[in-house]
């Protein structure tokens, strides 16, 4: 487990002229529906889409047809079903809510007029480019939707940003933003209430606090990492017990509810980390500097302090506000070399002290974990690298250290402790759940597993446990894990609390990266409250039963955008390796060829008329790339 929405607003179809039918698509009658409609949101695939029902697992509505023109992806609607089929089919009767109010596509002139045709659904006719936007065939753009398509009418829209050519990378990361509305640029005024708390912690939000100046307290981050929002410190104490702090960057004392920053902070849910560059939740006055836990400068924070015994066991915990002034910036790979008993540069006793320490407690709160049930998932991570222009130059895998488990350990502590500190406290917040798997998965699992000669039918937390240590042995071991992760449900943010299945925890929030997550924030804003120093008005149940989706929402979005920009820079630096031969492993198989992963690069494909297990290791050939899709074409070398 590596570190690693908008607002919506519903609009009615207008009619307007009628679209063109498109040469070589007959229109088949479709069969009438029948039966009451249910509600969901549409994943738009091109020519046919699933709706999502609810409730969840209702199960899917396969749609395509006319009336999926009334819906684009992400949009909330409301389907009837046909009667019989071996699966759950429908049609579209009505959007009830759209997910955004812009669409993102190249241009192209057609019958004298401009049209923008999004990557899935009709293409907008083009009524006219806002002041600044210079129409060019084959651009990338962005318009805002004032007319969407109706089963008798085109859609239409203003073109309100022209992005560039579809091939120049940096296109292809922003379009992956523009999709999915996440705004890089913050308004004028949350720039300007960032920017006035100046270049130092103002000295009247030092009152009241614990200084903790006399700790060896420090960060451990990636080597590219941007902010620095948690660091760690260990003492021992005269009981023989230890005392682990977890500090946590106070933003809630810079972001106060109802202004511009919140309101901004709120909207993004989130920050975006992408190949080229991060779209961070707060202006940079706060991400980059105020809120972010520098060396040797002072910073506010809000600690947990947890009791433990020498095997890690947990006495009592304690919340408190702090300030701290960080004695270094460890990287993952220099507090490895540490645990191996290595040197890193300028690392003093009681600094190294710290980290061996903080090693042995690493390896007691895992066996712990592992044995409540918690699901230990170790996959591998790959980057792309990219150069000042954003153009890709490499692809390269990031292995799990020891150092990764060390941090989440103590962050998933300390999530724990602030969480039950809030549960006692009957405060309102955002908690984070992770609801059990559905019975069919796990069936379905069991079959996926057999394919690979797996004899395993995992129907709880313990089974799934026996296949994941078993993927550190078999030869297709990325493959079984990723298995696993598809047969596990989402977790979200709810504003009740519930356990969370994969952790195998019964109270569980996030408070640890509240620079680039807004629950963290609204997480922080509680235990102010807990502790009598709030900063604002506590929360509504109503908004906080508003924000949880909200914010389940915007990190969905957020993934998928940085899955399509790594995917489409992916596929740019294979164009540049055509007939590079790789190893590869089958992950799925169809009748029409399979699906395989290439090793080493977190890059995959499709092998037409490949026939192997799933599993297989096989040799391929890059015959060509496709960034704009992000999909490679291979071939298999016999």
């Amino acid at each position: 487990m590596m570190r690693n929405r908008s607002a919506r607003r519903t609009r009615r179809n207008q009619p307007s002229r009628p679209p063109q039918p498109r040469p070589g698509r007959p229109q088949r009658p479709a069969p009438r529906p029948s039966g009451p409609g249910v509600e969901g949101r549409l994943e738009h695939h091109g020519t046919f889409g699933f709706v999502v029902c609810e409730p969840v697992g209702d199960g899917d509505v396969y749609v395509k047809g006319p009336s999926l023109r009334l819906g684009a992806d992400g949009d909330r609607v409301r389907v009837r079903v046909y009667p019989g089929g071996a699966r759950r089919e429908g049609e579209i009767l009505e959007v009830i809510q759209r997910a955004r109010s812009t669409l993102v596509g190249p241009l192209r002139q057609a019958g004298g007029r401009w049209l923008l045709t999004p990557r899935e659904g009709e293409p907008l006719v083009v009524e006219r480019f806002a002041k600044g936007c210079r129409p060019v065939d084959g651009a990338v753009a962005v318009a805002r939707v004032t007319q969407w398509p109706a089963l008798n009418a085109e859609g239409r829209g203003v073109v309100e940003e022209v992005l560039g050519a579809p091939e120049a990378p940096r296109v292809r990361v922003t379009a992956a933003l523009r999709e999915r509305e996440l705004p890089e640029a913050f308004p004028a005024e949350a720039s300007a209430e960032a920017e006035r708390f100046g270049k130092a912690v103002p000295p009247d939000a030092l009152k009241g606090r614990k200084t903790l100046f006399h700790i060896p307290v420090f960060t451990i981050d990636g080597a590219d990492a941007k902010d620095f929002d948690d660091a760690v410190s260990l003492e021992r104490l005269p009981s023989g017990r230890w005392r682990l702090g977890v500090h946590i960057a106070d933003v809630s004392w810079y972001v106060r509810p109802g202004t511009e920053l919140d309101r901004e902070a709120y909207r993004r849910a989130t920050s975006v980390y992408l190949p080229d560059r991060v779209v961070p939740m707060l202006p940079p006055a706060l991400s980059d500097n105020l809120c972010s836990l520098m060396p040797g400068l002072e910073r506010l924070t809000l600690s947990t302090f947890i009791e433990l015994s020498e095997d890690g066991h947990v006495f009592k915990t304690e919340e408190a506000e702090t300030v701290i002034r960080s004695a270094r910036r460890f990287t993952y790979e220099e507090v490895s070399e540490v645990l191996r008993g290595g040197h890193a540069e300028g690392v003093t006793g009681p600094l190294r002290d710290s980290v061996l320490a903080m090693g042995r407690f690493q390896k007691a709160l895992t066996e712990a974990r592992i044995r409540r049930g918690a699901l230990d998932f170790d996959m591998p991570e790959f980057r792309v690298l990219t150069d000042a222009r954003g153009v890709p130059t490499d692809l390269v895998r990031r292995d799990r250290l020891d150092s990764h488990r060390l941090i989440e350990e103590f962050m998933i502590l300390a999530n724990e402790a602030v969480a039950r500190r809030l549960i006692a406290a009957n405060r309102p917040a955002l908690h984070r759940i992770h609801p059990p798997p559905d019975p069919a998965k796990l069936a379905m699992l069991s079959r996926e597993l057999a394919k690979l000669g797996v004899r395993a039918a995992p129907r709880d937390a313990r089974g799934l446990q026996a296949v994941l240590r078993l993927a550190h042995e078999h030869p297709a071991g990325d493959t079984l894990t990723v298995l696993c992760v598809r047969s596990l449900k989402q977790a979200q943010y709810t504003a009740q609390p519930g356990p969370h299945y994969g952790l195998a925890s019964q109270a569980y929030c996030h408070f640890t990266s509240p620079i680039r997550r807004y629950p963290d924030l609204v997480v922080h804003r509680a235990l102010r409250h807990v502790l009598g120093r709030p900063a604002g008005a506590p929360p509504a149940l109503g908004w906080l039963g508003q924000a949880g989706p909200h914010c389940s929402e915007r990190e969905r979005l957020a993934a998928e955008a940085e899955r399509s920009a790594v995917n489409a820079l992916r596929a740019e630096v294979f164009a540049r390796r055509v007939g590079q031969v790789l190893d590869a492993v089958v992950t799925r198989v169809e009748s029409y060829g399979a699906f395989v992963e290439l090793t080493g690069t977190g890059g995959s494909g499709l092998v037409r008329g490949l026939r192997a297990a799933l599993g297989a290791r096989v040799r391929v050939k890059i015959e060509g790339a496709d960034p704009n899709e992000g999909r490679v074409a291979l071939r298999l070398v016999r």
